[in-house]
């Protein structure tokens, strides 16, 4: 656990260029399956709080 609290920043950092690194792949495919397939993924992830879709900032969409 400790080392989960120590590396989070770093975890969350692969994330998101993981899921952007994804996202460019996907729009250069023809197909829509791999689309839908990114965009529930990325749903979880906003659910658990990893991935904020809508491209604000934690603090903002704590306000809305």
């Amino acid at each position: 656990m400790s080392w989960i609290t120590e590396h989070g920043k770093d975890m969350l950092a692969v994330i998101g260029a993981v899921v952007t690194a994804a996202s460019l792949i996907v729009k250069l495919t023809p197909t829509q399956k791999d689309d839908t397939v990114l965009a529930k993924i990325i749903k979880i992830l906003a659910v658990l709080g990893i991935f904020n879709p809508d491209g604000s900032s934690i603090g903002k969409a704590e306000e809305k």
